[in-house]
């Protein structure tokens, strides 16, 4: 015995019509659709106040489609008794649509609040909330509403409020342009082109509708022959197209941090395919045995058999399509991964692999602000994070406190062997940081930490390197320096001594004085250049006793006040801090200093008047760090030369050795500390030498 189609209200004997079919189908696909997404969202973030509104617009655009499935189910099976059923339905469905609008208007007004609370305490929010609050004011018309459907003898709901109809049009109309102007100035606030595209295209679906809604019901295309039907039901499912927009978003981007179950998916498949068996193969069969005589059982059998047939391979093209769309997004995570763990082995360098990553993870994450901070050179609220980090085994720092003086949005310590090795810190809008992009810098941390490992590593390693090719250096300078001074200080030493005995003799003395004092001069300046040969060729100053800092500088001042004397400069100490040193520290600064000093007194040319002032100046930087500074009047450093001059041998001087500054860059890092030179000071004049030391404990 073959089954029998429902029949048709209009004519019972004829199976049902399209347009039944897509009001049966239509409708029930958006409660389930709607009621769906309502739970989801309950279930992720439960009754809070962000989430509220949409969890009732969802909800009443949900009873809209209920109720109009009920009233459908009712018309289409003829039902002669139960009226209070089509009746009930319907004011369920129509009550709920009176709330539709201001619940529309007042979710999009939320989302300017939760996404840019600037723009909702702006002129724009301002004028917006009082009308989003004014939507709810037509309400007031619900009971006279339910009376009306309720009341007897039956007729359709629109013809029973027909003098609401317009105004209630109207305000549907107002609502739904206030709304695509919300979306479209949303869509201005977001970085990301998703988020862009997203409001975009909600701007559009708002516009659309308010131009549906318009020539249906305000023009009356409703009531035109042949065209009236289609238009009429089509405005009634026409909220199922955004709510469609969101779903996707949602399983295509786990859009407000929701997942859609592929599950889900494959059973609106099996629906459709229960609906092409009920709507499709049962109508084509009956068609077929009216027409050509075929019996509707034979061919509705065949028909099932090409189904079964085709299944598996549209199961296939299903998933294929499934995975293609995540292809791209997965591809571009793993590129990024890879990208980032092969940077640190061909960049090598710690500050360079940071900038590239930083500049990677920007780029690819679609953030405002990447700061990778390696733990060695963290200060202040970022070494404190990456010790609270540490202390507590915490993977991502979630305090608003801690995130507040981290000025970030999210932190994410990186954990390398039991330790922190440094932070990585975003800076951006809480919104633009999904769980997605959570996820995907939450397992790149450790790729991360390993780089910044790395980065260290090597260039430990080539550091080590570089010292051990110095140390190499300075073995065969050293040796050389011996040879230098048995080979040539001796001789000096003689011919020292030899014009020392001239000058004795009076008329030497007198004829050849001069000759006799410059080869004197000439005879001390080789003793210099090779004393500081000897110098730099040493690994370590040799001790000297113990002394505080303003001992040193006095020391230092009263070995140079002589040449100063002689160019007419002028020695200053400016002592703020003064530390005890011990032996070795005092023997390494005085190499320093002498030698800072001398530069900045011959810095200042000769010209028979007072040419300047040296400074010698000390404060404390923090409670870990001193630095003390030597600072003249000459004639500065070029900026091209400022990266060469502690390099050994590079000199400006026309009889300088070269060999000063780096012996004082080489004693400052012997003792922990760091140097730059400053130039220049002012009037395109002046250089600074800054000494940043340990304090001593």
């Amino acid at each position: 015995m073959s089954i029998v189609f429902v029949p048709s209200p209009e004519n019972p004997s004829l199976p049902l019509a399209p347009l039944d079919i897509v009001r049966l189908v239509g409708f029930a696909t958006g409660a389930a659709l709607h009621l769906y997404l309502c739970l989801m969202l309950f279930q992720r973030y439960g009754w809070r106040r962000a989430q509220r509104v949409l969890l009732l617009l969802g909800f009443v655009i949900g009873l809209w489609h209920l109720g109009n499935f009920a009233v459908a189910i009712y018309e289409l099976l003829d039902f002669k008794v139960a009226g209070w059923w089509r009746k009930s339905a319907n004011i369920v469905a129509y009550i709920a649509l009176g709330f539709l609008p201001p619940l529309l208007a007042h979710a999009h007004f939320r989302l300017i609040e939760w996404f840019d609370p600037r723009m909702a305490n702006s002129w724009f929010g301002r004028f917006l909330k009082p009308l989003a609050w004014l939507g709810y004011a037509p309400l007031v018309v619900i009971p006279y509403a339910v009376t009306k459907l309720w009341e007897e003898p039956y007729a359709q709901p629109m013809e029973k409020l027909g003098l609401l109809l317009l105004p209630f049009i109207g305000w549907f109309v107002f609502i739904f342009l206030e709304c695509a102007v919300m979306d479209w100035r949303l869509s201005h606030v977001w970085q990301a082109q998703r988020e862009r595209q997203f409001f975009r295209i909600f701007a559009v679906t708002m516009l659309a509708s308010a131009a549906l809604f318009t020539l249906t019901y305000v023009i009356g295309a409703r009531l035109w022959p042949g065209l009236g039907r289609p238009l009429d039901l089509f405005a009634k499912l026409s909220s199922i197209v955004p709510t469609a927009i969101v779903a996707w978003y949602i399983y295509r981007y786990r859009y407000f941090e929701l997942v859609l179950r592929q599950s889900v998916i494959y059973a609106a498949l099996a629906a459709v395919v229960m609906m092409t068996y009920i709507y499709g193969i049962r109508r084509l069969s009956l068609a077929l045995e009216t027409r050509y005589g075929l019996r509707a059982e034979v061919v509705e059998a065949l028909l099932i058999l090409v189904v079964f047939a085709v299944a598996e391979p549209v199961r296939r093209a299903t998933e294929y399509y499934l995975r293609k769309l995540f292809t791209r997004e997965v591809g571009l995570y793993r590129e990024l991964v890879a990208q980032v763990g092969g940077a640190s082995a061909n960049l090598g360098k710690l500050t360079s692999f940071i900038a590239f990553a930083e500049t990677r993870l920007r780029e690819a994450l679609e953030l405002k602000d990447v700061q990778i901070v390696p733990a060695t050179q963290a200060r202040e609220a970022f070494a404190d994070a990456c010790r609270l980090a540490e202390a507590r085994q915490l993977t991502q720092l979630e305090d608003p406190q801690w995130l507040a003086r981290l000025d970030a949005v999210a932190a994410y310590a990186l954990w390398r062997e039991a330790r922190v090795v440094g932070l990585l810190v975003i800076r951006d809008k809480e919104r633009q940081l999904t769980a997605e992009k959570r996820e995907v810098l939450t397992v790149l941390s450790g790729h991360l930490a390993a780089a910044i490992e790395n980065c260290q590593l090597l260039e430990e390693k080539v550091e080590l390197e570089r010292e051990l090719a110095a140390s190499e250096r300075l073995a065969s300078l050293g040796q050389m320096a011996a040879t230098v001074a048995h080979e040539v200080k001796n001789p000096l030493s003689a011919i020292k001594s030899i014009t020392q005995v001239m000058r004795e003799d009076e008329t030497v003395a007198a004829e050849y004085g001069r000759d006799l004092d410059l080869i004197t001069g000439e005879v001390d300046r080789l003793n210099r250049s090779v004393s500081q040969l000897l110098s730099f060729s040493r690994p370590s100053a040799i001790a000297a006793a113990p002394a505080l800092f303003s001992e040193l500088a006095q020391t230092v001042v009263t070995l140079a006040r002589n040449e100063a004397a002689e160019r007419d400069v002028q020695l200053k100490l400016e002592l703020t801090y003064d530390p005890q040193l011990d032996g070795a520290t005092v023997a390494a600064l005085k190499e320093v200093l002498l030698n800072l000093t001398l530069n900045g007194v011959q810095s200042m040319p000769q010209i028979g008047r007072q040419a300047g002032t040296v400074t010698i100046a000390s404060q404390q930087l923090d409670a870990a760090r001193w630095q003390f500074t030597v600072s003249d009047e000459g004639e500065g450093v070029a900026p091209e030369q400022q990266s060469k001059i502690f390099e050994p041998f590079f000199t400006t001087k026309q009889r300088g050795t070269g060999l000063g500054l780096a012996i004082v860059a080489r004693r400052v890092r012997e003792l922990g500390g760091t140097i730059q030179c400053v130039s220049p000071l002012a009037d395109e004049r002046g250089t600074r030498f800054a000494i940043a030391l340990p304090v001593l404990k």
